[in-house]
């Protein structure tokens, strides 16, 4: 079976500002070993840097609402043409904040390279929480 579409979910006991940092405050994310490499204005280049300052990702921020939502693309280094979407949803619940983290994929993939990014997803989402609880 081939799949497309990798969707998971964690529950963090802290507020959607807190997570919502993780993500976009250099100092904090480069506790989870990099940074995002953009000036959040979608339309613009999106990549994740290591804390040596090489390049692991590159993209284009394809959407952002502040607390909300980050949706940015993932492109081949080779040829430029889209990989992957990627989308992160922040939603309240009681003070705590529910993380979506959803990846579509452009080409199907084979159940064990779908079971590891799967695994890679579940790993960064508690990293994530991980970080954000220890206010």
């Amino acid at each position: 079976m081939k799949h497309t579409v990798i969707e998971k979910v964690v529950t963090i006991n802290a507020p959607v500002e807190e997570v919502w940092c993780v993500f976009t405050d250099p100092v904090k994310t480069k506790q989870m070993g990099g940074y995002y490499d953009t000036d959040w204005t979608p339309g613009s280049s999106f990549g994740f840097r290591n804390t040596a300052g090489n390049r692991l990702t590159n993209g284009i921020l394809l959407e952002l609402e502040p607390l909300l939502l980050i949706r940015h693309n993932l492109l081949d280094p080779d040829d430029g043409t889209v990989q992957a979407v990627i989308t992160y949803l922040f939603r309240d619940k009681e003070g705590r904040t529910v993380l979506t983290g959803r990846e579509v994929v452009m080409r199907p993939l084979e159940q064990a390279d779908f079971e590891d990014a799967a695994a890679g997803w579940e790993f960064a989402l508690n990293a994530v929480k991980e970080l954000a609880e220890k206010r």
